[in-house]
């Protein structure tokens, strides 16, 4: 069976583009396809056309560079932050769990997880419990990877054979550096509740957490991981839409407009981040709109309000 799906030239791509926008500057769309690729540039022309409506005509050349270059910044901004709560995540994990249970390697312990994650409903408990395998063995990996490649990892040399510390685990203050973020969201999924509460007690600012925060601190740590891969990877970030994010029980149930856009991403991020990143990434966030060319409130990027909204949402 042949493939239906057949390469385009350069010029063959900017007239392609002309489903989207309006235009006559084909140097200029010659230079962005040729940097950006086809794919990529017509995610950008699809959403804009969404919006011919509220545009009253076909959008214009103009219109994509301006968008483009907004959510280049905008991811850059978010990149940023995305990382800062992932290593301040695996800091509170690492340390709350170790100094509870006295144990360095507990992440390679069964004892300390929850093989149902504490699920009531019947088939998420033994959906959970089937993927539990799966979870474990990427932890065993990913630890045994660190101390294997000699190249990759050399500090880790006294680990491997002829070294002092050969016949251990890496600790997981060490380990956890190099874990993947989706890895460690994952164990802290699957923690004994108890522990899993404890994390929360050790990072953040009250004495006593319920089950209810640690399912939805399961929620925006999906949803920094996932808002984390869409800027590392260099996709369309605005209009995007992603993993649910769960309300905390103390906030009012109008700051989170929707569940699933960029502000419940923020609304996550402030939750998990120290109060002054929190308050850095909203100053961080007015630069880029006040310098963008165009209306984002136009194009449903963030709601109007979002800076009264932001303040309203009380720290974890």
């Amino acid at each position: 069976m042949s493939n239906l799906d057949t390469p385009n030239s350069i010029e063959d791509q900017i007239d392609l583009m002309k489903k989207y926008l309006v235009f006559t500057k084909r140097i200029r769309m010659r230079k962005l396809l040729s940097y950006s690729g086809y794919f990529r540039i017509s995610r950008y022309g699809k959403y804009l056309l969404s919006f011919t409506s509220i545009l009253r005509t076909k959008p214009k050349q103009d219109l994509l560079f301006d968008v483009y270059e907004f959510d280049v910044e905008l991811r850059k901004l978010f990149f940023s932050f995305t990382k800062r709560a992932e290593i301040q995540f695996k800091s509170h994990l690492s340390n709350a769990v170790s100094l509870k249970t006295t144990d360095p390697i507990f992440y390679l312990s069964d004892n300390y997880y929850t093989k149902s994650r504490g699920e009531r409903d019947r088939q998420k408990r033994n959906k959970h419990i089937n993927l539990y395998p799966k979870f474990k063995r990427s932890i065993v990996a990913a630890e045994k990877d660190l101390r294997k490649s000699i190249n990759k990892y050399p500090e880790f040399k006294e680990y491997r054979r002829g070294g002092t510390r050969f016949s251990k685990k890496i600790p997981c203050w060490a380990a956890f550096s190099y874990f993947e973020f989706g890895v460690t969201t994952n164990m802290y999924a699957y923690l004994n509740g108890d522990l899993r509460k404890d994390v929360l007690k050790y990072g953040y600012s009250k004495t006593r957490y319920e089950k209810q925060t640690t399912k939805q601190m399961d929620t925006w740590l999906d949803a920094i991981r996932n808002l984390r891969n869409v800027c590392s990877h260099h996709n369309k970030l605005v209009g995007k839409t992603s993993s649910i994010v769960l309300l905390d029980s103390e906030d009012d149930a109008s700051l989170l407009p929707s569940q699933t856009d960029l502000f419940s991403r923020i609304y996550a991020l402030k939750k998990v981040l120290r109060t002054q990143d929190s308050d850095e990434l909203k100053s961080e966030l007015q630069k880029i709109i006040k310098k963008s060319k165009f209306d984002i409130y136009n194009f449903n990027i963030l709601p109007r309000d979002w800076e009264s909204l932001f303040e309203r949402i009380k720290n974890l």
